[in-house]
């Protein structure tokens, strides 16, 4: 029987929702960008009744623009961003802002950070040892400094158990999903109990926790008043919500160590699917369960992506400060343009795009971004590419310790997420990286795509074997030799700098550093 699924993507910075029919093909699709609520002292957070309107919005146009029935849609798959928390009651409704990813105000309230006697059990049980401004810190963050909304909290959960939630009413949550509350041990797939070594090191309560369910397995019915929100069936299904590095791999077909994806969003991610537990912390590298039976998803989170371009559009090209014109309905396909008449290497212009820190493989989370090496002919030309370069170069600096820890050597890289909607970014990242890049169809709906695909394998109208063979090929870009000799002389001192200005930024950016 037919199934098709309406899936949901809800990301830093805004949501992406898509129809998928059961042969894996995306139909329609729709989405909206909402803003952080930036707060002196290092918060970021936002309102996660924001995110349900918005769901709700795109939901109902996405089905409209599929020319579906809504009673036709009869799963609904959920993946979200992750290591933000949100406090909610027994229904899942929210008490409180989301505490984002980027926040930094748990760090002084995080028990587990920086306890040199635990690290390696942290590492032999869970996969990574506390970094300050995780899950740990954002509950204790709340506990300590709102302690109204620790005492009526239900449970802490991620973003896309949140959406689950209101969508089934039941709190739940996976051992992929409780992965940043460093809670569940990870040495076994599929478990289904919280630790209690490392809820000790951590100081949570137990009780303050939702219930585990199984990886790969539906979260439960949908409750009428939400299937009318999204305008789908009111006996749909509602399949395993997940982490939106799982859907970006398989998205992009990495459903083995044997193939690369690479997703450029507001972050760029590169994925792929290991068949044990594995992790290269030196170089910001990790892995955990995924609802892929027996596997573990290689975490690898390479920093800003794609906001690097949008800041450099909105904040300095056409920004809001009357300095500037307006800008206009197709200010990056302009400015993507420009960016393409200027050769590799951006005529010795370097952009650092460590607006928020380095991860891996750099991981050094005080470095900020910026441009160097300007001359006073530079041009906004010669930046613009600039961007589109750093970016590119930040993953080549990612790929050989991704596949070193993957076991494989890649030969092409397959590009999704909203970068992959440029051809000059995948000739570019082919050039850095010395291989073919496959450059996606839908590339703005990769993710929702994934869900969806994951959604249509776990209820066995499709084997997940068969998604590569079901994703669309805008565009395969071989590398350039010239540009790549470029990008290869480049890239060293691109690390070098990152490395040598470390102590500067530290400077610069430490909590004791004069504001």
């Amino acid at each position: 029987m037919a199934a098709y699924v309406l899936a949901i993507d809800l990301g830093s910075t805004g949501v992406k929702v898509a129809v998928v029919d059961t042969d894996g093909r995306v139909c329609s699709g729709a989405g909206e960008v909402f803003p952080l609520i930036v707060l002196p002292g290092g918060g970021v957070e936002q309102d996660p009744r924001l995110w349900w309107d918005a769901i709700g919005r795109c939901s109902r146009r996405a089905v409209a623009e599929s020319t579906l029935a809504g009673g036709e849609i009869a799963l609904v798959a959920v993946t979200s961003q992750y290591t933000s928390t949100i406090a909610v009651a027994d229904d899942g409704m929210p008490l409180a802002n989301a505490i984002m990813w980027m926040d930094q105000r748990g760090r002084r309230h995080n028990p587990a950070f920086g306890k040199l006697d635990t690290i390696e059990t942290w590492i032999d049980v869970h996969g990574m040892p506390p970094g300050g401004n995780d899950d740990i810190g954002h509950v204790w963050l709340i506990r300590n400094e709102f302690p109204d909304v620790y005492a009526a909290a239900a449970a802490f959960v991620e973003p896309m158990d949140y959406v689950a939630a209101r969508l089934t009413g039941v709190v739940t949550a996976t051992q992929n999903t409780m992965f940043p509350m460093l809670s569940v041990d990870n040495r076994d797939w599929g478990s289904t109990h919280y630790s209690p070594t490392l809820l000790a090191m951590s100081g949570f309560e137990v009780d303050k926790l939702p219930p585990l369910v199984p990886l790969g397995e539906p979260r439960g019915s949908i409750l009428p008043d939400a299937a009318a929100h999204l305008g789908v069936s009111p006996s749909a299904i509602v399949t395993g919500a997940t982490i939106d590095s799982v859907t970006s791999a398989v998205g992009t077909g990495a459903i083995d160590a044997s193939a690369c994806g690479l997703i450029i969003g507001t972050t760029t991610v590169m994925a792929t699917h290991l068949p044990s537990k594995r992790h290269d912390l030196a170089h910001g590298l990790t892995s955990a369960p995924s609802p892929l039976r027996d596997s573990w998803f290689l975490v690898a989170e390479n920093g800003i992506g794609g906001k690097a371009l949008e800041v450099f559009v909105d904040n300095f090209v056409y920004a809001d400060d009357g300095l500037g014109i307006a800008r206009p309905e197709d200010a990056f396909e302009r400015v993507l343009d420009v960016a393409a008449q200027v050769p590799a290497g951006a005529n010795g212009v370097m952009y650092l795009p460590w607006l928020f820190g380095s991860m891996a493989p750099g991981f050094q989370r005080r470095v900020r971004g910026g441009f160097v090496n300007l001359v006073l002919d530079t041009k906004r030309g010669d930046m613009a590419r600039a961007v589109i370069d750093g970016v590119a170069m930040n993953a080549a600096w990612l790929l050989p310790h991704f596949s070193a820890l993957a076991g494989a050597a890649y030969d092409q890289v397959t590009f999704g997420g909203g970068g992959a909607s440029s051809s000059l970014w995948g000739q570019t990242l082919a050039d850095c990286f010395g291989v073919n890049v496959r450059r996606l169809a839908n590339p703005r709906t990769t993710n929702a795509h994934g869900a969806a695909l994951l959604a249509l394998a776990e209820t066995g109208h499709i084997a997940i074997e068969d998604v590569p063979a079901l994703l669309v090929t805008a565009q395969l870009h071989e590398p350039d030799a010239d540009a790549h000799h470029t990008y290869a002389r480049l890239l060293p001192s691109f690390i070098d700098f990152h490395d040598r200005t470390a102590p500067f930024y530290d400077a610069l950016n430490s909590p004791e550093a004069p504001r």
